[in-house]
């Protein structure tokens, strides 16, 4: 019974924690747009006048694109530095207490951004719940706890079809809120510091306090007596730089691999808003409604096919056949994504290839790790998904403002064709 109430549990976690952070994608330029209207904050002030000095004068929508990279990549950072942190601390102290720590961070910091009516308390947000973002490695490392060798991939997959729906639901609610101004709604608190994206920040807010009450009084204890580390390891140092073990060199590659696919895919899907935004001229509402389209893709992939090929096709297969047509849809982007039909089509293999090679990776990860291990090791390889994260949206704006968006994506092909190949020669020499 616990088993099966827990899994669920994982889910509502993945998908609160994914919802959250997601909710900003269709509204990020509007969100920007904001703050470029208002002045007087230091820290935005600094930002804009490095922008100017980037170029921003002579291209005024690059300040824009600037701005959303450096906002996703202060997230990206802190959750590279903290997800090893909170997974290895799960590893001694249970997932529950961690998950209840880290989901109460994340609701106060979509408390402060509800009320940011400054730039200071916006990134104030983003600190804040991207020192929280170790939901996704604990809830990873607590459904490795629940399964066998032969269901790990079912169960990541889950955990995938999680972040997918996370991933529908976000973007969706953030375009259709994005009207709506509590001000208007609620007069009386008009002096709280409400602003045009606060309805989105309400949102995550509520999904925040609800996946709380659950965790706290539902979820179950999934890491035995007997399998927690006594020694709680310094939080001061990062996991990758204190073992030498072979495993351990093996779980390196993979997450080398996960950061590769991590880089391209999180780089192009940054740049989707602004190419969706600007060269398709789609509202915040027409790009939420895009990204429901290629969550629904991944929950249908992760939920069903990888739930049903799990045990019976091997982790390498799974993430391969995901390249495969991952690339395909780089293709399509490239040369028929001026129609609507030829970019749906194209967004469509993206989305089926990338619910391929996510759980598949993360299942290779887990079965490449101990039990004692599970909490620091997936830990540490969803820190590399954070690190890429941290890169990606800036290196791929500066490509999509140099070269254009099409070159933005013949560069996430190339980065999925070398991660194929580099996992193809390292299976067979394994």
């Amino acid at each position: 019974m616990f088993k099966k109430r827990n899994s669920i549990l994982l889910f509502i976690t993945v998908f609160a924690d994914m919802m959250g952070f997601s909710v900003i994608f269709p509204i990020f330029p509007e969100t920007i747009k904001y703050f470029l209207a208002i002045s007087g904050d230091p820290v935005f002030n600094y930002f804009y006048q490095l922008a100017l000095s980037l170029g921003g004068l002579e291209k005024p929508e690059f300040i824009v694109v600037l701005f959303g990279g450096i906002l996703g990549s202060v997230y990206s950072v802190l959750q590279f530095i903290f997800s090893p942190f909170w997974g290895r601390l799960s590893d001694s102290l249970g997932r529950k207490n961690i998950l209840i720590f880290t989901s109460a961070g994340n609701l106060i910091g979509y408390l402060v951004w509800l009320f940011s009516s400054s730039f200071s308390l916006f990134l104030l947000s983003r600190v804040i719940t991207g020192s929280m973002g170790g939901n996704i490695s604990v809830a990873s490392a607590s459904m490795a706890d629940i399964t066998t060798s032969q269901d790990r991939a079912k169960g990541m997959g889950m955990i995938g079809a999680g972040i997918g729906l996370g991933f529908i639901f976000g973007p969706l609610l953030g375009g259709l809120f994005s009207g709506t101004e509590l001000h208007n709604l609620f007069p009386s608190l008009s002096g709280f510091g409400f602003t045009v994206f606060s309805s989105s920040a309400l949102v995550s807010l509520l999904v925040a306090i609800i996946n709380l009450i659950l965790i706290i009084f539902l979820f179950h204890e999934t890491l035995s007596s007997s399998d927690k580390k006594e020694k709680i390891e310094s939080p001061f140092s990062h996991p990758i730089l204190s073992s030498s073990k072979q495993s351990f060199r093996v779980l390196l590659f993979v997450s080398y691999i996960y950061f590769l696919f991590i880089f391209s895919f999180s780089g192009f899907e940054f740049c989707l808003n602004f190419f969706l935004n600007e060269a398709k001229s789609f509202t915040p509402r027409e790009i939420g409604m895009t990204f429901l389209y290629i969550g629904l893709i991944i929950i249908f992939v992760q939920g069903g096919i990888v739930r049903r090929v799990s045990g019976k096709v091997s982790e390498i297969k799974i993430i391969l056949s995901g390249v495969t047509i991952i690339s395909l849809g780089y293709i399509g982007l490239i040369f028929l994504s001026d129609g609507n039909f030829g970019l749906f089509a194209s967004l469509g293999f993206m989305s089926f290839g990338s619910a391929l090679i996510h759980p598949g990776l993360s299942s290779l990860a887990s079965l490449r790790s101990s039990s004692q291990e599970q909490g620091k090791n997936l830990g540490i390889f969803r820190s590399f998904g954070s690190l890429a994260r941290a890169f990606s949206p800036i290196s791929f704006a500066l490509v999509y403002f140099g070269y254009g968006p099409y070159f933005v994506f013949i560069l996430a092909l190339g980065f999925s064709i070398f991660l194929g190949v580099s996992l193809l020669v390292w299976s067979r020499n394994e």
